[in-house]
């Protein structure tokens, strides 16, 4: 740790002093005065005999001696302030340039400075000056509910002989509050005040990064806690590190029952194996933020309960270590409310059938009359026929046959009565719809060729699989392509003699339309359009369009038309590539 003293007498010069060279030269010098004063010849008898004139010679001996040491004395006191000041000069550099305020003050109350550096001004707004002529004192900066924690920790300190840290706030010029970082320790007494020296250095950023820091902190924990999925964080070998409440609730655990423990725990036995794939699947593709899409599989509860669950694991960037954080939720509520809308819309489904029904009761009973009544009175012309003399065979057989075209009316009506009314009993597997449509297409070209039409298929290339009823599909398109015929055959093929079958891949799915250049559909029809038995056609039954409907809904989609700018109609519907979802 950064400790400074501030002594003007106690630094010490990085230059070696020339103390020895000036005493070499001092020797030297009296060395030679003393072989110009006394020859060689007369310093010997100078060792037995002493008389006037050796005095004399000592004397001047004397002198130069005196001489050189004032010389030396004066060389060295030179040396000395020249030291002191580049070695002043420096110290203020470094003072300079510390990221802070040196200082030197008595420990007595409100800390009056002796020295500070030229930081003060950065620090606290006052000059030099204003500070060690103790016009402001350090203790009127620092914060009131700071000070007695700042006065015990020095006063600790200073009792057991250590240097001290602390972190308080102040309060600069113009009423600025900033947080300081302050160490130091007592170097000495004057006048029985203990004097204290230290560094005090601006650690507002910090502090507020840190405030920062911690109300982020406190507002994700915040927010995890209060979120409805529950939120476990692990280890790079799948060890819990941290759970919010609701995984708290969701498992039955306590943060001490299950910290530390692996996440495989909260997954039942029997799901483990998917639970391995799944992280093996984020391994081989060193995928670096997240695990895969989720995975479903069955959590376990602290008392051995299952339920189902999908959790999604993410990597948490930026850390040491590789840490995760999984996100788990419970699909309990969501299986049953989904069973739930099952009942109720096979219910709805139920009640719209018996309404229909309703509907179909009087037009059943309109419809089947007029075959009954013409059967009727078939059957007593033909009676009258047979028992004329000679019987008339030749128009009794007309008879017969308009008899039997009547009664196949009247089953017919009577089939798709009861086709309508029943629950359906749906098969649906995966369907490539370009192959639906090419069965179809050869269904349905006999009949076209028998009324000189064209069907044309436009099939879009590389369609994603969708879940259906082939034969429920193919019905509907059948139905869509009679339809079609009959109006091209009732506008006398005026706009040509090709009807069309489109298939398109959209967002949600594949689209299917069958485009005709027939009579198109009016205003007042279209209102009419799927109700059972409503028809324009001399022969129809009117309940092709009402089954199609139905059919189309049963798949998750709709069953809709738009009448085409150069006459016909174009009747499409789109089947989701997620239609339909087995349930056991």
């Amino acid at each position: 740790m950064l400790q400074i003293n501030i002594k003007p007498y106690s630094i010490i010069s990085l230059e070696p002093p020339p103390y020895r060279l000036a005493l070499l030269v001092a020797i030297l010098s009296g060395c030679f005065a003393t072989f110009i004063i006394f020859p060689v010849e007369t310093l010997w008898p100078l060792i037995a005999v002493y008389d006037l004139s050796t005095v004399k010679r000592l004397g001047k001996l004397l002198i130069v001696l005196l001489v050189i040491l004032a010389v030396y004395r004066l060389f060295m006191e030179k040396y000395r302030v020249r030291s002191l000041l580049f070695n002043t000069e420096r110290l203020e550099t470094l003072l300079k340039n510390l990221p802070g305020m040196a200082y030197r003050c008595f420990n007595s109350k409100n800390w009056p400075m002796d020295f500070v550096s030229e930081g003060c001004y950065a620090l606290c707004g006052y000059k030099r000056s204003e500070i060690e002529n103790q016009h402001v004192l350090w203790g009127m900066f620092t914060h009131q509910d700071d000070i007695e924690a700042v006065e015990k920790s020095v006063l600790d300190a200073v009792d057991k002989g250590e240097a001290f840290e602390v972190e308080y706030r102040i309060i600069a010029r113009g009423g600025e509050e900033k947080w300081v970082w302050e160490r130091g320790r007592a170097v000495g007494r004057m006048d029985d005040e203990i004097i204290l020296e230290g560094l005090i250095t601006d650690i507002t950023d910090r502090k507020l990064a840190e405030q920062s820091l911690m109300q982020a902190e406190a507002y994700s924990k915040a927010v995890v806690d209060t979120a409805v999925e529950a939120v476990v964080s692990i280890d790079e070998e799948g060890h819990i590190e941290t759970i919010n409440l609701a995984a708290e609730n969701m498992f039955e655990y306590t943060p001490e029952m299950i910290l530390g423990e692996n996440i495989r725990c909260l997954i039942s036995p029997d799901y483990l194996e998917e639970y391995d794939q799944y992280r093996s699947h984020f391994q081989e593709d060193h995928l670096a933020h997240r695990v895969g899409g989720g995975c479903e599989v069955m959590g376990i509860r602290q008392n051995g309960s299952t339920f189902p669950m999908h959790f999604v694991v993410s990597e948490i960037l930026n850390q040491p270590d590789r840490k995760y954080v999984g996100l788990i939720r419970d699909l309990s509520v969501q299986r049953e409310a989904e069973r739930e809308v099952r009942e109720q819309r096979d219910q709805l489904a139920h009640v719209d059938r018996l309404n229909t029904l309703g509907e179909m009761a009087s037009a059943i009973a309109h419809e089947i009359n007029q075959p009954l009544t013409a059967i009727s009175m078939y059957s007593q012309t033909g009676l009258r026929l047979l028992n004329q003399k000679p019987p008339q065979n030749e128009r009794c057989l007309d008879v017969l046959y308009k008899l039997s075209i009547q009664a196949h009316r009247a089953g017919a009506i009577i089939e798709h009565s009861q086709r309508f009314s029943r629950q359906n009993e749906s098969h649906r597997e995966e369907v490539d719809c370009n192959v639906l449509l090419r069965e179809v297409h050869k269904l349905a070209e006999v009949e076209a060729r028998i009324r000189d039409i064209v069907i044309i298929l436009q099939l879009a290339g590389l369609l994603p699989m969708v879940v259906c009823d082939p034969v429920q599909i193919q019905q509907v398109v059948l139905n869509l392509l009679r339809n079609g015929m009959e109006s091209m055959k009732e506008a006398g093929y005026k706009r040509g003699n090709r009807i069309v079958v489109q298939t398109h891949r959209s967002d949600i799915g594949v689209k299917i339309s069958v485009i005709d250049s027939g009579t198109g559909i009016t205003a007042d029809v279209a209102e009419q359009l799927y109700r059972p038995f409503s028809t324009t056609k001399d022969t129809g039954t009117g309940i092709g369009l009402s089954i199609s409907r139905t059919i189309i809904r049963a798949h998750g989609a709709q069953l809709k038309f738009l009448n085409n700018e150069n006459g016909g109609v174009t009747f499409y519907f789109t089947l989701p590539y997620t239609t339909y979802k087995k349930h056991d």
